[in-house]
């Protein structure tokens, strides 16, 4: 048993020394792997990989593909299937990040950190307090860009799967969905009884959590107590006020630690 361990582990570590890319289903055929557009170009001309050289092409099932470089051009890269590892980064818990759209980058940064520490969905809302309301026009071209990032942080921290990114309705067209959590979790500096580590403390079968983020300005009063109506907790992350980012990043960071990898060292 420890042979195998010893042997998965240091699959991980071959693949996390590789470059690596999501692939769809339809790039990989007979033990052969096509990049085109965007992938292509960037193995040619941004890497600098030819023929010879390997990557890691993962497919959204949890495993990733090792992969030689036997044709390589900006337009297109064909290269043969080495052997397949196992992709173990998915956090136990799946955490859902409702985030009301915030001004300026900030929802930039948010979806690459929450990529990176384990996110497996982004829920972008709009809110009482939100700013930011982009015309619908200009909507598709935004999720396009959100959801590259997201896929662009999956890729550099090794995720096996890449987070979806939906949105953008107002608060109030997502509150029924709340019955679909285990656990719902809504970040609010008004409440002042409840901690984040507490709730969690008390639900730690839950696999399924949503944790709720507010714009700058946080959420109101009456939005809260419509999520509470829904089943959702409201919680506290101390005394100091945070920032939208800032909250959203603590509370993924906490909600995955406390969930998954406290448990995974019990």
């Amino acid at each position: 048993m420890s042979r195998i361990i010893r042997n998965e582990r240091s699959k991980q570590q071959k693949i996390s020394h590789l470059h690596r890319f999501f692939v769809r289903p339809e790039c990989v055929e007979g033990g052969r792997v096509r990049l085109d557009g965007l992938e292509a170009r960037q193995i040619c001309s941004v890497l600098r990989l030819g023929r010879g050289d390997q990557f890691a092409a993962l497919d959204g099932s949890g495993r990733a593909l090792i992969v030689r470089i036997s044709e390589a051009g900006p337009a297109s890269v064909l290269g043969e299937v080495l052997e397949a590892c196992p992709v173990d980064t998915e956090p136990r818990v799946r955490v859902t990040l409702l985030q009301s759209l915030p001004k300026g980058d900030k929802l930039e940064f948010i979806l690459q950190k929450g990529t990176e520490l384990g996110v497996a969905r982004f829920e972008i809302v709009t809110t009482a307090r939100t700013v930011a309301r982009p015309p619908e026009d200009r909507l598709a071209p935004r999720l396009e860009r959100w959801r590259a990032i997201a896929k662009e942080a999956a890729e550099q921290s090794c995720r096996a799967i890449v987070p979806q990114v939906s949105g953008v309705p107002a608060l109030a067209e997502f509150l029924p969905r709340l019955a679909e959590f285990d656990l719902a979790l809504c970040l609010w500096e008004g409440e002042q009884r409840q901690g984040i580590g507490e709730i969690l403390s008390r639900n730690r079968s839950a696999e399924n959590v949503l944790v709720m983020i507010g714009p700058e300005g946080g959420f109101e009063e009456d939005e809260v107590r419509m999520m509470q109506a829904g089943g959702a907790h409201a919680v506290s992350l101390g005394r100091r006020i945070l920032r939208c980012e800032t909250a959203a990043i603590a509370a993924a960071a906490i909600v995955v630690y406390e969930m998954d990898v406290e448990a995974s060292l019990a």
